[in-house]
C-alpha cells in the first residue's frame, strides 16, 4: 500500500482526495495545505464515503504553505509515495464564471492569457519540492500542457501532468466502434494532442450555417486486436458532443489522475496517455510503471514528429511558441486580450514575472 499526498485544495484535488479514498490504491492520503478547518471537512466527508463503500485509509492534514520558503521540510516529513499538485490562483471554471466587462474579455481571449495563473503557485510549489529533497514520482494538474515545459526549462519538472489528452480517447474509440461495429474496449488508441483538442471533441452544436472551425492538430493511430484500422473521419470526430463545462467536468480529470496513480504504483507497465510528460509540450501515449516513464508512439512515429505536431496546436490555445528559457510568447490574440483587460501591453510571460503577471490578472478580474 503506498502513502498519497494532495498538495492545494482545491477543487480538483477535492474531488480526487474523494476518488483516491475509495479506492485500494492507498492506505494513507495526506492533504497538505494552509486551511486546517476546510481541509478537517472535506476529509471527513471523504472518510464517510468510503467508509460507505467499505474503504478505511488513513486520511489526515498536514500544514503547508507553498510560498514560505523552508516549506519543503514539511513535504519531507510526509515522505509521500506519489504527489499531486493543483494548485491554481485562477481555476478554469472561476474564469468561466466571470461576469461585466472583465468576462467579456475574458471568454474572448484565448485559454493562455490565463497561464500565470497556473505557473506561478507551480513555480513555487517546485522551489519547495527542491528543498524537499524528495525523490518520489509527482504530479501537475495545473495546465500540464505547458506548465511542465516551463518547469523543465527552468529546472526540475513532474514526472508528468495528467487529464487532457487521455480525455479524448473515449470519443475516438466510441465512433471508432460504431464504424467497425465492435465494442469500444476492444480498439487501442494511441493519440498525440495538446490540451485545445479536447474542447473541439466535446464541443456543442454549431450554429446552421456556421463554418467549421480550423480543428487543431493531432495524430491517431487505432488498432483491433494489433492490425491497423482507419482512423476516424474529421467529420465523426468532431461532431458536436456537448458535456457540462462546469465544476462536474473536473470529474474527467479526476479519472484520468486515477489511472495514472494506479499505474505510477505498479509493477508492469500500463498503457495510457499523459501531458507533459518529462517536460514535453502536449499530449503523448506513455507507458508508466513504479520504475518509471517512457513515451509509446505508435508505429512509424517518431518523437520530433510527436513534438512537432504539438507545438504546432500551441496557437489554438493563444500561445505562439515557449522558448528555451521558459519564456511563453502569446499570439496577438492572447496579447490584444490581456491589453484590454490590463490595460498596459503584455505579449509574453517569463517565468521571473509568473507571480506579477497572475496579481495583475487576479486585480483586473476582481478575485
Amino acid at each position: 500500500m503506498a502513502r498519497l499526498l494532495l498538495a492545494s485544495l482545491g477543487v480538483l484535488n477535492g474531488m480526487l482526495l474523494e476518488a483516491a479514498a475509495r479506492s485500494e490504491a492507498f492506505d494513507e492520503i495526506v492533504v497538505a495545505g494552509r486551511s486546517p478547518d476546510y481541509a478537517a471537512r472535506k476529509i471527513a466527508n471523504a472518510r464517510i464515503g468510503a467508509g460507505v463503500e467499505g474503504r478505511f485509509p488513513t486520511l489526515r492534514f498536514a500544514p503547508f504553505d507553498l510560498n514560505e520558503k523552508g516549506a519543503g521540510h514539511a513535504l519531507a516529513e510526509i515522505a509521500p509515495d506519489l504527489t499531486v499538485a493543483a494548485p491554481s490562483l485562477l481555476p478554469w471554471w472561476a474564469v468561466d464564471r466571470l461576469s461585466g466587462r472583465a468576462g467579456e474579455i475574458a471568454h474572448a481571449t484565448p485559454f493562455a492569457a490565463f497561464m500565470a495563473c497556473h505557473l506561478a503557485p507551480l513555480l513555487a510549489f517546485r522551489e519547495r519540492w527542491v528543498e524537499s529533497g524528495l525523490e518520489a514520482p509527482w504530479f501537475n494538474l495545473s495546465y500540464p500542457d505547458v506548465v511542465n515545459a516551463v518547469l523543465a526549462r527552468t529546472g526540475p519538472a513532474p514526472l508528468c501532468g495528467m487529464g487532457n489528452v487521455i480525455e479524448a480517447i473515449p470519443k475516438i474509440r466510441f465512433v471508432l466502434a460504431e464504424r467497425e461495429a465492435v465494442r469500444p474496449e476492444t480498439i487501442d488508441v494511441r493519440l498525440v494532442a495538446q490540451h485545445a483538442l479536447e474542447y473541439h471533441f466535446y464541443a456543442e452544436p454549431r450554429p446552421e450555417g456556421a463554418p467549421a472551425p480550423d480543428y487543431p492538430p493531432y495524430l491517431i493511430d487505432a488498432r483491433i486486436g494489433g492490425r491497423a484500422i482507419a482512423p476516424p473521419d474529421p467529420t465523426a470526430l468532431f461532431a458536436p458532443y456537448p458535456i457540462p463545462y462546469d465544476l462536474d467536468f473536473n470529474a474527467l480529470t479526476v479519472s484520468a489522475a486515477m489511472v495514472v496513480l494506479a499505474a505510477a504504483l505498479g509493477e508492469t507497465p500500463t498503457a495510457t496517455h499523459v501531458p507533459g510528460p518529462g517536460g514535453r509540450i502536449g499530449g503523448y501515449p506513455v507507458r508508466l510503471s513504479r520504475a518509471g516513464l517512457d513515451l509509446d508512439l505508435a508505429e512509424g512515429w517518431t518523437e520530433a514528429q510527436a513534438i512537432a505536431s504539438n507545438e504546432s496546436s500551441l496557437p489554438y490555445d493563444g500561445i505562439a511558441a515557449v522558448e528555451g528559457d521558459g519564456t511563453v510568447v502569446f499570439t496577438d490574440e492572447t496579447a490584444r486580450g490581456l491589453r484590454a483587460l490590463l490595460g498596459r501591453p503584455w505579449d509574453r510571460l517569463r517565468p521571473d514575472e509568473a507571480w506579477a503577471m497572475a496579481q495583475a490578472l487576479r486585480d483586473a478580474v476582481g478575485a
